[in-house]
């Protein structure tokens, strides 16, 4: 029998030394792995792959066994399995016509489908049958019996495949790490967006230089680095909204953050259904979700679909056999975009925004600054110069800041309790310079927001992605959270003098319903007072404020400093015991209320 592993096609002397990729990124040598003469790990006795194809060893006209060629070059990897055991199948590696090598994933079942069936996957990835007798059969067969060693991790989804965080998936398939990992969960479109173009340099040079002085661009592209930091700091997905006039310069900064990871057409639009917009969430898992005209968003769900896409979480579905499908997850950084804020478009379908959407999609004025979206244009010649150049710039360079991100995270994660001090002072000393009251949960909230962005755009910069001088990420994003707080603030007070002063109306109207403490009339009421404070029964509340939330009312007392809370920032408070069944109030500053009306 001739030895197949010395075999070559072209001269029976000689031995051919192929190279193919065994693991990850065919680009990077170090997953590269030449075949000797001993062959791929684990091919089958009476096959061979070369450097043109695999053969078969075959019977000849004088019965000894002769090399045929039955396909183009194909390995298996190895075996593959998800995390809880199922879902077996092989991890092969089919070579493009034109010479690139493809990893795919080949179900275990379809191992068992027939020669006319089965191949028809490989065909769609570049594999070719050679004009051969049972050729598919041949294939098939290889595929079966070829069992590598090495078993893959099956994952459902991009980004860290565990809580190690010592391995990531790209949306490309690459992994950075050492670990074995496939996934078959990728949109095309998306797989076909994360590449590189251009080099890291020249996206130093002529993207991310033109951050600097644009403090809003330097905190969105902060921000699309955020993705991976996510999961190490345990803290969920959420991002920024982009509100502004058509042509100021919003879609200009959502292609500048997503040259971060890859292509323009990473830039998605909010145009899709709920399950839609789950799947290309899970595709941007520990990276970043870009999505643009939040006006083609249903109004009546989009407040819903916020949710969903902060949460990290899609509806549960049957499989056509009727058992619970597992929901697909993420964890990202969101960047939007639109004409409208999220509570204008939710108006417009008569839907309410809630603190929770507000805080997962903080919003922010684009188009305010000198030039737009933009305050300093690098020496353009007026506002169109500068986003024509921008746009060219992330058109020609992109994909590479990303990985490398990825890597010095993974290289650095040891010091985790150093990036959550960072996120802790950083927030503290924003806090105090803005006087933030400590019961201004939803402001707190979204300062941390704009925490977790500065540090990303520091440890970008300190791994040498950036080219900023150290310190501008961390002021980008406390200027922007200052212009985000003054913004809202002014809402703020005007719904706070609105809501405090319905309660002084009612009080002032009906003084005789509030009894006060220790007095014996035994009268309806609709609380009690003493000399500092007027107690209001939880039903009278509500009457008072509706058809308002009656939380929402509380915590704009609160912030005003109107309220009595309990600690840990609750806005109810127990009677005292002489007080029968000791019912919950809210309690107002008596003298802070009244004292303002008389004034």
């Amino acid at each position: 029998m001739t030895n197949h592993s010395t075999f070559s096609p072209h001269d029976s002397a000689s031995e051919t030394i192929v190279n193919f990729p065994i693991v990850g990124d065919a680009s990077r040598p170090d997953v590269l792995a030449a075949i000797d003469g001993h062959g791929p790990e684990g091919i089958p006795e009476g096959f061979a792959l070369h450097d043109d194809g695999i053969y078969e060893f075959r019977p000849g006209d004088d019965e000894d066994l002769a090399p045929v060629k039955i396909s183009s070059p194909v390995v298996v990897n190895g075996r593959c399995r998800n995390a809880t055991g199922h879902g077996w199948g092989r991890v092969l590696r089919v070579q493009y016509p034109e010479g690139n090598w493809h990893e795919l994933l080949f179900e275990g079942r379809q191992l068992s489908q027939s020669p006319n069936v089965a191949p028809a996957p490989l065909f769609d990835h570049g594999l070719e049958l050679a004009p051969e007798r049972k050729a598919a059969e041949s294939v098939m067969m290889l595929l079966r019996s070829w069992q590598p060693q090495a078993v893959y991790l099956r994952c459902h989804r991009v980004g860290w495949t565990s809580d190690a965080h010592d391995a990531f998936v790209l949306g490309n398939g690459r992994v950075i790490g050492h670990a074995l990992v496939t996934t078959d969960s990728i949109p095309d479109d998306m797989m076909a967006a994360i590449h590189t173009r251009g080099t890291l340099d020249a996206w130093k040079s002529e993207v991310a230089a033109r951050c600097v002085g644009n403090p809003l661009m330097m905190l969105a592209v902060s921000h699309a680095f955020s993705g991976p930091l996510l999961a190490v700091l345990g803290q969920t997905g959420g991002g920024f909204h982009l509100r502004g006039e058509s042509s100021r310069g919003k879609s200009t900064i959502q292609y500048v953050a997503s040259s971060v990871w890859g292509a323009p057409s990473l830039l998605q639009s909010w145009n899709g259904t709920l399950s839609g917009l789950e799947g290309v969430a899970a595709a941007c898992n520990d990276t970043l979700l870009n999505l643009e005209e939040l006006h083609n968003a249903d109004p009546r769900t989009v407040g819903e679909t916020v949710y969903m896409l902060g949460n990290g979480k899609g509806r549960s579905r049957a499989k056509a056999n009727g058992k619970p499908r597992s929901a697909q997850q993420w964890r990202v950084s969101i960047l939007s975009s639109g004409e409208v804020t999220l509570e204008e478009h939710m108006k417009t379908a008569g839907r309410k925004m809630f603190a929770g959407q507000a805080v997962r999609l903080i919003n922010l004025d684009a188009d305010c600054r000198v030039h737009g979206a933009f305050d300093d244009l690098h020496g353009a010649d007026g506002g169109s110069a500068f986003v024509e150049r921008l746009d060219q710039a992330s058109l020609e360079n992109y994909g590479h800041a990303g990985p490398l991100f990825v890597e010095h995270v993974m290289g650095t994660r040891e010091k985790k309790k150093n990036w959550q001090k960072f996120i802790d002072d950083f927030c503290r000393r924003v806090a105090t310079h803005e006087d933030l009251s400590p019961s201004d949960g939803q402001a707190r909230r979204v300062l941390k927001r704009f925490a977790i962005a500065a540090l990303a755009g520091e440890l970008a910069t300190k791994a040498g992605l950036t080219g900023w001088p150290a310190g501008a990420a961390s002021a980008a994003a406390g200027k922007m959270f200052r212009n985000w707080f003054k913004a809202e603030e002014r809402v703020t007070n005007a719904e706070i003098d609105m809501a405090v002063q319905r309660t002084r109306d009612y009080i002032a109207k009906h003084p005789g319903r509030f009894q006060t403490i220790g007095s014996e009339d035994n009268l309806p009421i609709d609380g009690w007072r003493d000399e500092h404070w007027v107690y209001i029964r939880t039903e009278c509340w509500q009457k008072i404020h509706a058809p308002n939330d009656q939380v929402k009312v509380a915590r704009l007392h609160a912030e005003g400093g109107f309220l009595k809370t309990r600690k840990g920032g609750g806005f109810q408070v127990r009677m005292p015991r002489k007080i029968d069944g000791r019912p919950r109030t809210y309690a107002v500053n008596a003298a802070k209320l009244l004292g303002t009306a008389e004034g």
